[in-house]
């Protein structure tokens, strides 16, 4: 007896069903699904030419445009699903014959999203995937139109901008500013200039305008356009990179030096967010050194990267202090540098750098320095520098522990009673390994001193490692 092999749910093996059995399996699918049904449509539309498949999406998209009902949770949840098989429809079934005609109407389908949001009872995550799955497909799809068929997109493009009456999602269209032809740019360039003066306030097509700028090489358009704006929402920061990228470096240095004051809305990881006038300070200084460097004003330069070092005791700003001065220079400045850190007002500041740069002694000295010193809720600091100092500078890391202990105890944080139990463990294993006459009480004075301030405290003594407790 011959042996059956399984049936694959495949190309080969659903021909082998045959024409009829799968047309009927079709339709009676496509009776209960909806999406089913109108890629069934649209694909039957297709064989007599684009124009016909156009105007039945034109016709679906009519409907949900003008459509008013209110938009419950089940609801939305099936529009999910009818809008994939909508737009995979525009995509690839009018995208395959007509790129430009599936273009048009794939920003129509993008600009639905807000009356739909004015519609809905309870935000739904899936339906919103749909769309931002779509922002991306668009974007393929308009890089296959022809460059002057780009330009006929401009009204389209314009028509969803203004719908998005709150300037919530221009990602897209950012996006699309950067990849656009140029015809189909300084067409848009064009339109956006003759609304630019009717609409001050929402500036979407200001910044735009600077993005369509920069994709054609216009510098001096993108600042123009900069300096029409409100101090609040100029980005001085990004110009003043964007000239030194360009090799402008006194119109950088310029721009760099325009310190901002009070709050600002600017981009931040491309989009718009509040920010206080320290937001990029950083940065900003660095970036001020590096252009000055570029003008041939090292001294200058330097300097900056010094003052900076003294404020923030970032190693990496050291680092590249040290690398722009003049052979074997970089010794003596280093001893400053680290002298400079050993009296910094900020402790925990100077531990960090200590341990990153890294000078495990110097840390070590620093701690039992400022033994009193130390703040347990600085935990963030001292629970990463004492498990650095553990191997190599033990004492250093007992200090740090009982610190941590003794804070966690004292403000009765049950949540870090764990934490604690662990730290009496390291505790328990660094301090056979103290150097003769260390000065500090034993580990058992420790937990006996504990005990007679903490003796209630039994989440925390639960959580001591057996043995160790003292009990």
């Amino acid at each position: 007896m011959a042996k059956q092999t399984k049936a694959k749910l495949d190309k080969k093996g659903l021909s082998g069903l045959g024409l009829e059995k799968l047309v009927d399996i079709l339709l009676e699918e496509a009776a209960a699904n909806k999406a089913l049904k109108a890629r069934l449509q649209t694909a039957l539309a297709g064989e007599t030419g684009p124009d016909e498949m156009a105007r039945l999406i034109d016709r679906r998209l009519d409907q949900i445009d003008q459509a008013t009902t209110r938009i419950n949770r089940a609801r939305a949840r099936d529009l999910a699903g009818e809008f994939a098989a909508l737009a995979r429809n525009i995509l690839s079934e009018l995208g395959a014959v007509d790129p430009q005609a599936a273009a048009e109407r794939i920003l129509r389908f993008l600009g639905l999203r807000f009356p739909l949001s004015a519609r809905m009872a309870t935000d739904n995550a899936r339906l919103w995937k749909v769309f931002e799955d779509t922002e991306l497909a668009a974007i393929e799809l308009i890089k296959t139109v022809g460059a002057e068929e780009q330009a006929l997109l401009v009204p389209h493009l314009e028509r969803l901008r203004l719908r998005d009456r709150y300037g919530e999602h221009t990602g897209f269209l950012r996006a699309l500013t950067g990849i656009i032809s140029s015809p189909a740019a300084s067409a848009w360039r064009k339109a956006l200039a003759e609304l630019l003066p009717s609409e001050p306030l929402k500036l979407g097509a200001l910044d735009l305008l600077q993005s369509l700028a920069l994709h054609q090489g216009d510098i001096d358009d993108f600042l123009a356009l900069e300096r029409q704006k409100p101090d609040n929402r100029r980005d001085t920061l990004a110009v003043a990179d964007l000239l030194h990228q360009a090799g402008r470096f006194e119109d950088a240095l310029e721009w760099v030096r325009e310190r901002p004051r009070g709050v600002r809305l600017i981009p931040v990881n491309g989009v718009l967010a509040s920010v206080g006038p320290d937001y990029g300070a950083h940065e900003r200084r660095l970036l001020e050194a590096e252009i000055l460097e570029r003008l041939k004003r090292r001294e200058d330069a330097q300097e900056l990267r010094w003052r900076e070092f003294g404020e923030t005791l970032d190693p990496a700003v050291l680092k590249l202090y040290l690398s722009k001065l003049d052979d074997f220079a970089e010794f003596d400045e280093l001893d400053r540098a680290l002298a400079l850190a050993k009296e910094h007002a900020d402790i925990y500041l100077a531990l960090d750098f200590f341990l990153a740069w890294p000078r495990l002694d110097l840390a070590a000295a620093h701690v039992l320095r400022h033994s009193h010193d130390w703040e347990g809720r600085h935990y963030d600091d001292l629970a990463p520098a004492a498990e650095a100092l553990f191997a190599k500078e033990p004492l250093a890391a007992v200090v740090l522990y009982r610190v941590l202990v003794e804070d966690i105890l004292r403000r009765g944080i049950g949540m870090a009673y764990p934490h604690a139990g662990r730290y009496v463990g390291e505790l328990a294993r660094l301090m056979p390994n103290l150097p003769e006459g260390h000065g500090l009480s034993t580990h058992a004075a420790f937990l006996a001193e504990l005990r007679r301030n903490h003796s209630k405290k039994y989440g925390f003594w639960s959580s001591v490692p057996g043995g160790l407790s003292g009990g």
